[in-house]
């Protein structure tokens, strides 16, 4: 019998600690600063659970997303009595793929042969990177792709390139699809590596077949079960108006120099939150591991492995420069592999430096990303927008329904905070003007609500209009004479002081 000497068995319940710890880290800091994006979702799932009708809330470019975590609460329901407020059930099933991304990662790790103390570290620098840590907190749909990527590239880069592996592969990478349809950018990734690794062609049609024929029977299922148009609707999500505000929004942006600038301090944001100098110490170190691995490695698995995870990020980089260019959610596919190409390279450093140096920067990326980024989002106090949803609650009734512009210059998170914290409909002018309503239709339809016995409440940006009413009228070519001869008809009725200088009024309709 084989015995290890005492410094492998401490290092070897450190990796085991790390994985008891990080959770644990991950579950003290939970935020509390309630994700718009994390918020609409969550009040998705409130409506498929009260109604047992899931086909209404599934989302073609997030397919598995609900039916995955209505599953898991149904079934904690049934076994546990399981009650929680949905926000925190999306917040654990993000938790629970990090964790598993994370363990994915340092299986990658052992298979480059990496010192468990190496593998540690690698493990902690993609844990603590901010955007990674901060998704894994959120009820957001990103991280469960993540997991499910870099388990097909598992599968690509450390299994033979063979039919079984990469039907396996094409399983992963089209389940990573199932919950944001972007994902597909890894085919690019597929064919890259492919072409790197001189496979034959039958190869790529065998990965190719399979996976296609996973994404059709996904797609055909959910068609068959919904009786809509895949094909009409995909167009729409990408192209077409959006279904709530009645308008297209692009989120390309041109190609310029400015874009890339911006897409690259999303990258470093993503890496680690705005904190000064530490912050840049942190960027720097990372920058110049990065500068390290060009350097030759000491064998054709490390080198497969750096060119895998260079292939993973180009398209995904490139991508989400030009789509959506500041927002950090889609940097987490090029950071990771951008990670895991500085520690693969860090190894090749004399063991002392390398460990002393990784330490250094995973520590960095804690401390900084904890107490900049993280801890500020768990004091609820300091949510405002929450607590505007809480104080609109106690101050009207339950049929009472919130009249709000729509836009961010406003309570533009009134949008999903009224209708799942406080419970109250809400009527969101933006979208309504989106819609083709005219302000006469609107006033009409306003009137009869009131006329029905439901009271209706608005914010001090609608009865005594600002910089929120102002870019909303500009942005859908209304005259302000115009909104003066709206509101003309209506008196407001001061109801109540909300937090962060917020308003609440009460709609009374003038006798005509």
């Amino acid at each position: 019998m084989v015995r290890t000497n005492f410094p492998t068995r401490i290092l070897r319940y450190l990796l085991l600690a790390a994985f008891v710890t990080i959770p644990l880290l991950y579950f003290s800091f939970l935020p509390v600063s309630y994700s718009f994006d994390g918020t609409v979702f969550s009040h998705m799932l409130r409506y498929a659970l009260q109604k047992h009708n899931l086909l209404d809330v599934m989302q073609i470019h997030h397919l598995f997303y609900f039916p995955f975590n209505y599953l898991i609460y149904r079934v904690l329901e049934a076994l546990f009595h399981y009650r929680v407020l949905e926000f925190f059930h999306l917040q654990l099933s993000s938790m629970f793929f990090g964790i598993t991304t994370l363990m994915l990662v340092e299986r990658m790790l052992k298979k480059l042969d990496l010192t468990l103390l190496m593998r540690l570290i690698g493990v902690t620098a993609v844990a603590f990177s901010y955007a990674f840590w901060l998704f894994s907190v959120d009820a957001e749909v990103h991280i469960p792709g993540v997991f499910f990527t870099v388990a097909g590239l598992y599968l690509l880069v450390f299994r033979q390139i063979k039919p079984w592996p990469l039907v396996g592969a094409a399983f992963c990478f089209a389940a990573a699809a199932g919950f944001h349809l972007t994902n597909m950018l890894i085919t690019a990734t597929v064919f890259l590596y492919l072409l790197y690794k001189r496979a034959p062609w039958r190869r790529f049609a065998q990965f190719s077949l399979a996976y296609f024929t996973f994404m059709a029977l996904f797609y055909g299922v959910y068609a068959a079960m919904s009786h809509k148009p895949v094909p009409t609707i995909l167009f729409n999500v990408f192209f077409g108006p959006n279904i709530y505000t009645g308008y297209s929004s692009n989120s390309f942006k041109a190609v310029t120099l400015p874009t890339v600038v911006s897409s690259f301090a999303s990258l470093k944001h993503a890496l680690v939150t705005e904190a000064g100098i530490w912050a840049w110490i942190v960027c720097a170190g990372f920058l110049a591991l990065l500068a390290m691995a060009f350097k030759p490695a000491n064998s054709s698995t490390k080198t497969g492995f750096r060119q895998a995870m260079v292939f993973w990020f180009i398209p995904f980089f490139l991508f989400f420069t030009f789509w959506d260019t500041a927002n950090i959610e889609f940097k987490i596919h090029a950071l990771v592999p951008l990670l895991l190409i500085a520690i693969a390279a860090l190894a090749q450093l004399k063991p002392i430096v390398a460990q002393v140096v990784g330490i250094f920067l995973s520590g960095c990326l804690l401390l900084v990303n904890l107490l900049f980024g993280i801890k500020p989002q768990t004091d609820i106090e300091k949510n405002t927008n929450y607590q505007v949803a809480l104080a609109i609650q106690k101050a009207t009734p339950k049929n009472a329904q919130i009249m709000i512009a729509g836009n961010f210059q406003g309570y533009g998170y009134g949008k999903i905070y009224i209708p799942y914290f406080a419970m109250r409909e809400v009527i969101i002018l933006d979208w309504i003007l989106g819609k083709g309503r005219s302000l006469p239709e609107i006033y009409a339809l306003l009137k009869k609500i009131s006329g029905s016995g439901q009271p209706i409440y608005t914010l001090a940006e609608i009865a005594d209009p600002g910089i929120a009413m102002k870019h909303l009228l500009n942005f859908h070519h209304i005259q302000e004479s115009a909104f003066s001869r709206f509101r003309s008809g209506i008196q407001f009725i001061p109801a109540a002081k909300l937090p962060g200088g917020h308003l609440l009024y009460r709609l009374e309709f003038k006798s005509p």
